[in-house]
């Protein structure tokens, strides 16, 4: 009788509703109501369902720092990031989190320039910087062989500038395939040792906590290799890094 009674009931209850946008409304307003474990599983259903958009990643991470999950609201913010890297509110969140960092990297250095341009631009930027240089650069062309030789002055120099800029647009392209090859990931562990080979009978070198961001360089197993942005390198356990 009891088991007839919890099918009803079952049956009864409202269905969640099926529009992303409507789930996203019904996980903000458990957040306002201070469930943050609510509001984290809804947006997170989203994310893992492939729904992706700044404020969706931005409000995850809130959710997910309130909760104490450090780390996975900075995978979160950087996720946002990578969407819209000049996000104002976006940026204040994930400093505002790395602040709380255990690590502090002894000789960081400041990333070169052509990576700074690479985390201020999608790959969606990218690569409409690259079609549409490219294909300036050919109607430049064309037009110079039927103009006159005063328009040729400087429709020469444009089809240069034009080559110029979907050469930059292609390093662009290219820096973002090889970031994918090495991708971004967040300690969210509250420490990880790290060892100098993939063998966990090795002897920890030193250790890294909750919130620090490194560069994957391979995997091998439950245990991956990566890079501080200082350089250092070393093998930590696969689980206890999110994967931006």
């Amino acid at each position: 009788m009891t088991g007839l009674l919890l099918l009803w009931l079952a049956a009864a209850a409202p269905a969640p509703p099926a529009d992303p946008g409507q789930r996203a409304e019904q996980a903000g307003t458990l957040y306002l109501a201070g469930d943050y474990d609510g509001a984290a599983r809804g947006w997170r259903s989203l994310v893992d369902e492939g729904w992706e958009s700044v404020g969706l990643h931005l409000d995850l991470g809130n959710a997910l720092l309130r909760l104490g999950f450090r780390g996975r609201a900075i995978a979160s913010y950087q996720r946002a990031l990578a969407l819209d890297p000049g996000d104002a509110d976006v940026q204040a969140n994930l400093e505002q989190a790395r602040a709380q960092n255990v690590d502090r990297l002894v000789g960081e250095a400041q990333p070169p320039l052509h990576e700074r341009a690479l985390a201020r631009t999608t790959e969606r930027a990218a690569l409409a910087l690259f079609g549409l240089a490219w294909s300036a650069f050919w109607l430049l062309l064309w037009l110079r062989r039927r103009s006159s030789r005063g328009a040729r002055r400087w429709l020469g120099p444009a089809a240069l500038l034009a080559a110029l800029l979907a050469v930059a647009g292609g390093a662009l392209l290219a820096g973002k395939a090889a970031d994918r090859r090495t991708p971004t990931a967040v300690v969210i562990a509250p420490a990880s040792p790290v060892r100098e080979g993939p063998s966990r009978t090795l002897k920890p070198a030193f250790e890294l906590h909750e919130g620090t961001t490194v560069r994957v360089l391979e995997a091998q197993g439950d245990v991956a290799r990566v890079r501080l942005l200082n350089g250092l390198e070393g093998w930590v356990a696969s689980a206890d890094l999110e994967v931006i």
